[in-house]
This record gives C-alpha cells, structure tokens and sequence, in this order.
C-alpha cells in the first residue's frame, strides 16, 4: 500500500516538535553543544565506503556533550530527532528502487518512527547494532529487501585476493575481471529482527528483490555477504542452515575464508548444542567466509528461477 505522504509529514512534523520539547525540558543548555545541522552534516561527510555502523568523530563529540550535559536521555532524544529529520530528508543516494521494496523502505520507516514515538529505555544509542542499523536506513545506508538489509554502497576490500593463501589466488583476478571491478556492490547484513523470515523461502525472496534492484540500478557489480555460515564446513555440521546458501552457491557465487574470531565464535556457538559440542572437543573451529555473487550471475540466477526469458 502506498505511504500518504501527507501523513507522514503530519507526523514528522509533530515528532519533530514533540521530540524539540522534550530536550528542552531535559535541559535548557543542550543547544550550546549539540546542532542537529551540524551532526547531520557529519554523517553527510562520511565517504561512501564507510561501514553502516560508522559514527564520525564530530558526531560522536557532540553526542558525547550531550550525554555529559543533560543525560543518556537527553542525547537519545537527540539521536530520536536527527532520526525524523533524516526521514524527513528521504535521501537515497541515487539509487533506484523497485515498488516492492519502496514498500519494504516505507514499512521500515513507519516502524521507526512508531519506536521513536515510544521509545525504548537505551535504545537510540551509538554502540547499540539495532539502532545503527535503523539509523543507516534513515540515511540511505541499508535497505530492507527482506530477510537481510542491504548496504547500497559497499565494495570488496583488495586484500581478500590474499586472505586465503596462494590456493583461493588461483583464479580469483579471473573472477573479478568478470564482475568488472571491486566496487560498489551491495553487502547484505541480517538483523534478528527479520528472523521470521530465515529460510528458504526468504532468502529466494531476498535474491529476487536484489536482482530487481539490480536490473533498475546497472553500476552495481555484484552482492556480498560476509558470516561464519557462509563455512563450507556446515554443510556436515549443521545441515539445516544450507538454504543460506543454496541460491547464489548453485549459481556461479565465490567464497573466500577471511578467517576465525570471537564474535564469529560466539555467535556460530550460541544456542547451537551441536555446533557448542563439536567446538569444545575440537571437531569444529567457526571460521568467517565471504560469499560475493557477480551481477550477471544474480541476473541469470533469477531469470532461470522465474522461469522466464
């Protein structure tokens, strides 16, 4: 259903007031060390590449200002605002967007500013992944496209050629010649919000809905997505997550190991009885590859899928 415009700038308008009184009642001394321009602007100065959870240095004084001012619930108020007036914006970078997930994009937006109607206590804080990644589809940053967010602007870090040894090399400029270049690509991120929708099912959505983004938007290169259960070691231990995969691994995708670390560790372990066994005895180190699926792969991929010519 199409968002009425008129609304949703009734409602950003009353948020934007209602959230203005709330600071200053919190404090009559946060205009001298916080402007919502200027904070804003330093998000705008990020470059393109920088990761979706990435706080400038000015933005991070600011708020820090804030906080030592007038409370924690003084600089999420202020976080709460730069959010209406980010959405207020409707920046997407130059992207073009299909209807389905202009659909996804309005729906997020309209869950966002429910949550800062009635906020959560500690919520709309840097530091917090779930509020940065809300923050990054106000800006522009992440998409919804379903199952996993989208970052519109990402690219394959160089060093990845080696990350495997001599043996991942072997073909890999070959692969890439094929994409033709490193940048920009879409980098997929879950969110456990979105966990309803972890399964076959929503990961054919997902691919479809990039490949639709794809087809509007022909400087994109490719999608990335970069996690312990792109291992192709789960295929024996935990067969039942090999639906993540399934799509972009049947259709020409790469994996390249990065390697092990604690999050990867904790996060692969966590709430796994299996996978916790297999680790502590030894039989299972959780270790991070990244997938990256060249353009006219997810195109053919989805062609094939739909059937169609």
């Amino acid at each position: 259903m199409a968002v009425n415009m008129v609304d949703r700038l009734e409602k950003l308008t009353h948020l934007r007031n209602e959230i203005r009184r709330e600071i200053v009642a919190l404090s009559s001394d946060i205009s001298a060390c916080f402007s919502i321009e200027d904070y804003l602007t330093a998000f705008d100065g990020l470059p393109a590449l920088s990761p979706y959870h990435t706080v400038p240095s000015k933005a991070q004084a600011m708020i820090a200002m804030v906080e030592a001012t007038a409370g924690a619930k003084a600089a999420e108020a202020c976080n709460r605002l730069a959010m209406v007036e980010l959405i207020a914006r409707g920046v997407l970078g130059g992207f073009r967007l299909t209807p389905e997930v202009s659909a996804l994009r309005d729906a997020a937006l309209d869950r966002i500013l429910a949550e800062v109607a009635t906020p959560r206590k500690r919520f709309h804080r840097h530091g917090n992944d779930l509020f940065a990644k809300d923050f990054a589809l106000c800006r522009g940053k992440l998409l919804p496209c379903g199952v996993e967010f989208v970052d519109m602007y990402s690219g394959v870090p160089r060093r990845l050629l080696a990350s495997g040894g001599m043996r991942q090399l072997a073909g890999t400029l070959g692969f890439f010649a094929r994409m033709g270049g490193f940048r920009p690509v879409f980098e997929l991120h879950f969110d456990r919000r979105l966990v309803g929708a972890f399964d076959s099912a929503g990961y054919a959505a997902l691919y479809l809905r990039i490949a639709g983004l794809m087809a509007l938007n022909p400087h994109v290169r490719g999608v990335v997505s970069s996690s312990w259960w792109h291992d192709p070691q789960l295929g024996r231990i935990s067969p039942e997550l090999g639906f993540i995969g399934q799509y972009p691994e049947g259709a020409g995708a790469r994996l390249f190991r990065i390697g092990e670390n604690a999050t990867a560790t904790t996060d692969a372990t966590r709430f796994a009885a299996r996978r916790m066994e297999l680790y502590k005895g030894g039989a299972y180190r959780p270790c991070v590859y990244t997938m990256i699926w060249a353009r006219r792969d997810v195109l053919a991929w989805a062609q094939n899928y739909r059937g169609g010519p």
